[in-house]
């Protein structure tokens, strides 16, 4: 058993000649893993690295002059819309009108020659003008200050769009940490201004002076990482650490899943080199090479161009799958996102609902009882103020007589020569006793006198 062990550590040595300090851990005795765990993992770790190896040259040559599974992968992709590819009912999930995938990666890593090539694949010209703007020569002569936004496809209604990035800091992980931190919780922007604190007063100056803050700010719902192969292979392990330490960040994962990883600049690499890193940085952050690790160099062929498609098509499920749920119904303040300000909003239109119907009330009552009070002063004047009124009251009352045998004895009591009865009088004084007894000072009067009135002409 130690002499196939001894064989295993000879094979891995032979494979990653270039990595034996970025994964030293990997087989370092610190860490207590036995023989057999290590014979073991080499083993898994050849396997893997044969199986990306004729990937390579299967994809190759299945795919040879017919680029049928090229076309159908790009029209499944021309077809997206946000949601489409979710098996859930929609109208319970906050739907985005358009897929935001943000790409994120060091300084040089070639997120910008990534937007390009998505661009060119997706519209099929592999010669179209270059959208984002690429940097040329050492990676300190310049590189993307500013988020940029890119749709895609291009004009239209574009159904996602790619957010290009300022690399990340491998000055302070803490930079790294507060940017990624801004764009998950409050969104991207285009033309947002990315700045770290290592920047001097004029570069900062200057991207607070150019930044454009009045875009719409989109939610991120995908993530792409990029990684620069050549580095991976040629720089220490400070470069492995910091893209270790940024991609594992928990802001970066969506639940249980991590974000798509893309190697690029492998032109410059031999194949069993690029199937060698892709191995290596699976390993080093704990995800499948062969599955979520998309090695997209910088060329023109159809291999390239249907790797790009799978990668589209891992982002947009990916982030169909992790959906707000927020159903029509549910009238429940979020607690998670957003409930302090939910709270403050209905709290104000309480207030403002309640000030309101006061006010209303008052209205209607200044109005409608204003109204009131002048029409009983009308009629109280109307009744008692009367000439015809006061004779009833007051002449004709006492000549009728309080004894009553019969009603023909009743008609008979009542003189000929008086004018007849004024009906609406007549009803005002049947009804409105307390007025009539507070108008003239009387506390009540003959009703039995007054139903005779009522009944004769």
């Amino acid at each position: 058993m130690g002499g196939d062990t001894l064989k295993d550590e000879e094979l891995a040595s032979s494979l990653y000649p270039d990595f034996s300090r970025s994964s030293s851990c990997c087989f370092s005795d610190d860490l207590g893993v036995s023989e057999e765990n290590l014979a073991a993992y080499l083993r898994k770790r050849e396997k893997t690295y044969q199986e990306i190896l004729q990937s390579h040259d299967l994809l190759r040559e299945r795919l040879g002059k017919n680029n049928r599974k090229l076309k159908l992968a790009r029209r499944q992709i021309l077809s997206y819309t946000p949601g489409s590819f979710a098996d859930v009912n929609l109208s319970d999930y906050h739907i985005p009108k358009t897929t935001s995938i943000l790409i994120v990666g060091p300084k040089g890593a070639g997120k910008s020659s990534l937007v390009n090539r998505i661009t060119r694949v997706i519209q099929d010209e592999e010669f179209a003008p270059a959208r984002a703007q690429e940097s040329y020569g050492m990676p300190s002569n310049g590189g993307t200050f500013f988020l940029q936004e890119y749709m895609i496809p291009r004009g239209g209604s574009a159904s996602f769009c790619l957010c290009d990035t300022r690399g990340l800091s491998q000055i302070s992980s803490s930079d790294n940490t507060t940017m990624i931190e801004q764009w998950i919780k409050k969104g991207v922007h285009h033309g947002e201004p990315v700045i770290w604190t290592s920047d001097d007063s004029d570069l900062k100056d200057r991207l607070i002076r150019d930044g454009c803050t009045g875009c719409e700010i989109r939610k991120v719902n995908s993530i792409i990482f990029v990684v620069n192969a050549v580095e991976m292979m040629e720089s220490e392990s400070s470069y492995a650490h910091m893209v270790s330490t940024a991609f594992n960040s928990p802001l970066l994962s969506f639940k249980d899943d991590k974000p798509a990883v893309v190697i690029t600049h492998g032109d410059i690499l031999s194949r069993e080199e690029r199937a060698r890193v892709q191995v290596l940085v699976g390993e080093l952050l704990g995800i499948p090479p062969d599955k979520q690790i998309f090695d997209i160099p910088d060329s023109r062929d159809a291999a390239t161009a249907l790797t790009v498609c799978n990668l589209l098509r891992h982002c947009l499920e990916h982030a169909d799958k992790n959906l707000r749920f927020c159903p029509k119904r549910n009238f429940t303040i979020s607690k998670v996102e957003g409930g302090d300000k939910n709270r403050t909003r209905m709290t104000m239109f309480s207030v403002a609902l309640t000030l309101f119907l006061a006010l209303a009330i008052i209205w209607f009552i200044h109005e409608h009882g204003g109204q009131n009070v002048a029409h009983e002063a009308r009629h109280e004047l109307h009744v008692f103020q009367s000439p015809r009124l006061y004779n009833l009251t007051h002449e004709v009352l006492p000549k009728l007589s309080i004894s009553v045998q019969s009603s023909e004895s009743e008609t008979e009591d009542v003189p000929n020569g008086e004018p007849s009865i004024d009906w609406r009088t007549a009803r005002r004084l049947w009804f409105d006793e307390g007025k009539v007894a507070k108008a003239e000072g009387e506390p009540s009067f003959d009703w039995r006198t007054t139903r005779r009135l009522w009944y004769v002409e």
